[in-house]
This record gives C-alpha cells, sequence and structure tokens, in this order.
C-alpha cells in the first residue's frame, strides 16, 4: 500500500490554476456528489479572480483529474462568524475571502471541499484518497506557514470526512441542527494545530521512507545484476566458450528455457544463443553456483574464490536477495545486509584480475 501511494505521488501534480475546463468539471462534481445548492460555477469563477488559490486540482502526468480542494483565505470577521455559525458556506460572499496579495496574513482558514474526481481510473480509490490528503497538506504547508498560527474550519460533509476531522483534533462547535447547511462544524485552533500538522508529517516520513528504501533496493537489484554478468563471463572464458564442459543438469535447464522461449515466441532467433556466454543467460544464480563449483570445473576457479564453502554461502546470499527482488517479495532489514555483503563480496573477488 505505501509503496502503491509512494509511486502515486511521483505521478501527480498540481493542475494549472487557470484551466477552467477543470475548474467546470468539478464545480460539476461538487453539485452533484456534496450540496445541489453549492455556488454555481459562474459566480465561483469571479471568486477564484479575486484569490486563484482558493481552488487547486491534482492531476496526473496526463492532466487528469484526480481530485481538488477549496480553501479559502478568510477575513477575521468572516472567519470568527463561520466559527459562530452565523455564516455558512452557501452565505459566504466574494468579500469574505481574502485577496490572493493577503492570502498568507489569513489567521482563518475554511477548507470547504476535499474530493477525489469519481471518474479517475489512475489510481484505486483509496491510493487516490490518500494522495490527494498529501497533496492537501503539502498546499497548506505551502501557502499557510506557520499552519501553527491559524484557525481551521471545515464541514463534516461525510462520515469519511468526518472521521478524518476528528483524527487531525479537529473539534466540533456547531451542531448540524444549529446552521443553515446542516452539517457539524469542526473547528482546529492555532493551539492545536501543530499535532494535527506532526500526524500529517509522521505520515509523510512513512512515504519518503518507503522512496529511499526502494532507491536503495532497486541500486542493489542493478549491482546483483552486474555481478551476475560477470559470473558468467568469468565461466565462458574459463570454459574457452566450450557448452558441452558445462554441468549436464545446467545443460539441460538451458535446452529446456531454450525451448520454451522457442515455443512462447515465434520471433525468438534461437541462432543468437549459440555462444556459451548467451546460453549462460538462461541460468539462474544457484546454477551458476553449480557450476564454478562443479568438481572437473573448481580448478579453473580456485585461485580467485579459494574456498568453495565460503563461496557456497556468499551465493546462497545473493540468490536470497536476487530472488526476492526479482519476484516483487518483500526484503527486511537482516536479508537486504546480508544480500548487500554478498554483492560487495563477489565485487571485490570478481575485480581481481
Amino acid at each position: 500500500m505505501l509503496v502503491a501511494i509512494e509511486r502515486a505521488l511521483d505521478r501527480v501534480r498540481e493542475g494549472s490554476a487557470n484551466d477552467e475546463s477543470m475548474a467546470l468539471a468539478a464545480n460539476k462534481i461538487v453539485r452533484k456528489a456534496l450540496d445541489k445548492r453549492a455556488i454555481g460555477y459562474s459566480e465561483y469563477k469571479i471568486w477564484r479572480k479575486r484569490n486563484r488559490f482558493i481552488f487547486t486540482t491534482v492531476v496526473d502526468e496526463a492532466n487528469q483529474l484526480i481530485g481538488f480542494f477549496d480553501i479559502f483565505p478568510l477575513t477575521t470577521e468572516a472567519g470568527e462568524a463561520i466559527v459562530s455559525g452565523a455564516l455558512t458556506e452557501r452565505s459566504l460572499k466574494a468579500d469574505h475571502i481574502l485577496p490572493e496579495a493577503a492570502t498568507r496574513g489569513a489567521t482563518h482558514i475554511h477548507i470547504a471541499t476535499v474530493l477525489l474526481n469519481p471518474r479517475q481510473k489512475s489510481f484505486s480509490a483509496i491510493v487516490a484518497k490518500e494522495v490527494l490528503l498529501l497533496k492537501l497538506k503539502e498546499f497548506i504547508e505551502a501557502k499557510y506557514d506557520p499552519v501553527e498560527m491559524r484557525t481551521f474550519t471545515a464541514f463534516a460533509q461525510s462520515k469519511s470526512g468526518e472521521a478524518f476531522l476528528q483524527r487531525c483534533d479537529f473539534s466540533m462547535v456547531v451542531f448540524s441542527k444549529d446552521n443553515e447547511q446542516h452539517l457539524p462544524l469542526y473547528v482546529l485552533r492555532p493551539a492545536e494545530s501543530g499535532t494535527a500538522v506532526f500526524r500529517f508529517n509522521q505520515a509523510e516520513k512513512r512515504f519518503s521512507g518507503a522512496r529511499r528504501r526502494r532507491a536503495v533496493i532497486a541500486q542493489l537489484d542493478s549491482r546483483i545484476e552486474e555481478v551476475e554478468l560477470q559470473l558468467r563471463e568469468a565461466i565462458a572464458t574459463a570454459l574457452n566458450g566450450d557448452a558441452k564442459l558445462l554441468p549436464s543438469h545446467v545443460i539441460t535447464k538451458i535446452e529446456e528455457r531454450l525451448r520454451g522461449l522457442a515455443k512462447k515466441d515465434a520471433a525468438a532467433d534461437l541462432t543468437r544463443f549459440g555462444s556459451l556466454l548467451a546460453k549462460l543467460e538462461f541460468c539462474d544464480v544457484r546454477e551458476l553456483q553449480d557450476t564454478i563449483l562443479n568438481s572437473a570445473i573448481w580448478p579453473h576457479f580456485r585461485d580467485r574464490f579459494v574456498n568453495q564453502e565460503t563461496l557456497f554461502g556468499r551465493f546462497g546470499k545473493l540468490a536470497d536477495i536476487r530472488n526476492a527482488i526479482r519476484h516483487s517479495r518483500p526484503v527486511d532489514d537482516i536479508m537486504e545486509k546480508d544480500g548487500e555483503a554478498a554483492v560487495l563480496w563477489f565485487e571485490r573477488v570478481l575485480s581481481k584480475s
């Protein structure tokens, strides 16, 4: 799940604030999914001219709408009126919103909408939701830092939205029966904002950590591939390119895989695999191990690898990490360290002339 969200984050960005087609599509989604009495597109366009930061889209690399959020920097008077229940989203006017130039000085921020595009197909709904929330957090920190100085308000328009607000330490201050919008109003005051941001940051750190770990594993995989290439070259050189000198069970495996390739791909050029080096492409790490440790072949490698037992152990760790990575299995810290040690050992030994 973390990996899916991390990959999704790499594929999304904030959309253009001037894309009217996105604004129109988002307004239709709001009026259909949340509130048919919500502000219409034409009027909202006027609000956005006053402050383009009130509406933000999140799009993928193909500019497809993933979701959006409406964040209103309010005048202090309007913000306090929202908190008291005297003002709701339905009664907000353009002059309740601070002009763009005054955005950073806002003391009251109203989170009006955080909504997924129900038609987006780029990500699963749960991944898209997490990505949208993380982009929301990124936006708020960029535009309203330090967040600890602001009062945030939001109406809980769904059960999941209410759960999210409660998780972030928002407190309900107006019951649904006490405002014209008939929705509970939640507030996050300055003294509580730090806790909410901390929780967001903790979630983001998990993804940052996952991103770094994925990069480390990818780099290790690249080193493993290079070790495999060097082992094949060493074997081909030691046997003077004669495939008949390979252990019989290794030859059998290679022939089986070549036949499988011919059946699977009519366009495959099998003549390319005439050389020993090319045939060794069909060997896994364990078969390379069996070849080098074969009693008839070992004398060619004794001076380089010295000890068969040590070599056997290093091959075991190399195979474990290699197979886990290539088959997308979990790689824990111990397997990673053992595998990295094996890779380093082979790199040093194979670098010897």
